[in-house]
């Protein structure tokens, strides 16, 4: 009866497949290519018709002959499917994927959480894991315990260790600790089962420093040279670090046992108290280390930069009048340094009514380095933030026109086309944000605004919730939720989320006084 089972469901299988695949040759016979179904689909995705984007593209993924373009097919459909929620359907899209690809992976900044998870129960679920334990001992048969354990020369942790997450395969293992030699041997992890692995390490001599020195007594400046001086073991390899910033620097053994290096100093080179570090390799990857004594500084900074230093902690203090006169004198010195006329506009716009000279500096920089998008969105949002949108487009378009999938751009477009009464597009601008960044509260707050003004109360009620959710110590988006709220007549929740409103500390005395004024209006 088993058989008999299996056998129907074959079949029953078999004519679902051929009828998808009829109904894909059906689209194949209008005249629409496995690509063509592949292209309407991911547009479809991003306009944000998901039926319509799954349709086309499992239509279109018998066709699609290269492995990438079947494996976006899957992932959009899989998020797609997550849209409705249907959880099951996404993880078999996801399943799909990782039969192609076990490697593949999902970016955690740019994926939902919700997708991230549904992603970790399909790899669970599909791919075959196995184990493994590593036990390392001493030739006197003690343990070792912190030898590093590599995979392919991933390390996956340190003695003893056991995992039990490693996708079935054939590996390299290696297994290697200071002052012992490394182990080494090709092992094989099969799907439900734990490798044992016991691996005996035998100690080997490290090599003796009697002395590190460096002859860096002053503050350096670029074009100085550091000797350093290591003494120890002959005929080995020895090198020397600076701090983190350089590492692996070579020496000569210029007589036995003695092995010098020399670092010439950069025009770039900014450090601070840095220890010279010596090294010196032995046998089997052992390697001693000894610190000099006296650390290190640089003094590489020219005028401009300098003065620009001085602007940049002036502004990290809150001190704009001061930034103002450092960065003036910056400029006065290099004119086309670009990222002082970019901070020297910073702290204008943090002055009040000096907008004006923000945008000036901020041409400047964008006629020095034209691409240059740190200027080109700071000039953006002024102008929005000023009311300016006619003048914030082009930027905008030009932002977009350097780097398309610009959250923050496609935000500032959305913001424009609300100003203009161009809803429909001002949705579409703001959508497409959320797409590339679901954290702007702002965005949600926007797209209230435009539903607001739309009257589709219920959908502004939504965006504002999540704007409130996401920033809630935003009076701006409580406020704007507690109104919609009143104008539906919803009074308690009205109520209740000005009542939030004055726990906020950042509360102006004005925002204050009128959030009582429409507390007291309920109450009657």
């Amino acid at each position: 009866m088993r058989v008999s089972s299996r056998k129907v469901i074959y079949l029953r299988i078999g004519l679902v497949v051929s009828a998808a695949l009829i109904l894909s040759f059906g689209e194949m016979a209008r005249g629409e290519s496995g690509y063509d179904l592949f292209s309407q689909g991911m547009k479809a995705y991003e306009n944000g018709d998901f039926q319509i984007s799954i349709d086309k593209l499992s239509k279109a993924v018998p066709f699609l002959k290269r492995v990438r373009e079947r494996i976006d097919a899957f992932k959009t459909m899989a998020f797609a499917y997550m849209a409705f929620p249907k959880k099951e359907k996404a993880r078999e899209q996801f399943c799909k994927i990782l039969r192609m690809d076990p490697t593949f992976t999902l970016d955690p900044v740019m994926t939902s959480p919700k997708i991230l998870v549904v992603f970790q129960e399909a790899k669970e679920k599909c791919l075959p894991f196995g184990g493994i334990e590593v036990l390392a001992i001493s030739g006197d048969q003690e343990t070792i315990s912190g030898a590093k354990v590599y995979l392919n020369g991933e390390l996956i942790g340190e003695t003893p260790l056991q995992r039990e997450d490693i996708l079935a395969g054939e590996y390299e293992l290696k297994i290697n600790k200071d002052g012992f030699r490394s182990f080494e041997a090709r092992v094989s992890i099969e799907e439900r089962e734990t490798l044992e692995v016991k691996s005996t390490l035998i100690e080997v001599r490290m090599p003796t420093i009697t002395s590190t020195g460096h002859d860096a007594t002053v503050p350096l400046m670029a074009g100085d040279t550091i000797g350093v001086t290591l003494i120890g073991d002959p005929g080995k390899t020895a090198v020397f670090d600076l701090g983190d910033v350089k590492k692996n620097l070579p020496m000569q053994e210029v007589s036995p046992g003695r092995y010098v290096g020399l670092y010439r100093v950069a025009e770039k080179d900014q450090f601070s108290d840095l220890t010279i570090i010596g090294h010196l390799e032995g046998e089997h990857g052992t390697r001693a280390s000894r610190e000099a004594e006296g650390r290190i500084s640089t003094s590489t900074l020219s005028r401009s930069q300098l003065l620009f230093q001085r602007g940049k902690a002036s502004m990290e203090q809150g001190e704009y009048d001061l930034a103002i006169d450092s960065l003036w004198k910056a400029l006065y010195e290099d004119p086309n340094f670009v990222d002082a006329h970019i901070l020297l506009a910073k702290a204008y716009n943090e002055k009040k009514g000096a907008y004006l000279e923000s945008i000036k500096y901020l041409k400047n920089a964008i006629e020095l380095e034209a691409d240059n998008l740190e200027a080109l969105s700071l000039l953006a949002r002024i102008y929005i933030e000023n009311g300016k949108y006619g003048s914030a487009l082009p930027v905008v378009k030009k932002i977009l026109g350097i780097t398309p999938n610009s959250d923050f751009a496609h935000a500032y477009m959305g913001e424009i086309l609300f100003s203009k009464g161009e809803y429909g597009g001002a949705i579409e601008a703001l959508r497409k944000s959320l797409q590339l960044d679901q954290g702007s509260a702002r965005v949600y707050f926007l797209l209230g605004k435009v539903f607001e003004r739309l009257d589709r109360l219920a959908d502004a009620v939504f965006e504002y919730e999540t704007a409130v959710e996401l920033s809630p110590t935003t009076f701006e988006y409580r406020n704007a939720l507690a109104t919609v709220y009143r104008t539906l007549e919803q009074e308690m929740s009205a109520f209740r989320q000005w009542e939030k409103c004055l726990e906020l500390d950042d509360l102006t005395e004005l925002e204050r006084k009128k959030v009582k004024r429409r507390l007291s209006e309920l109450r009657r």
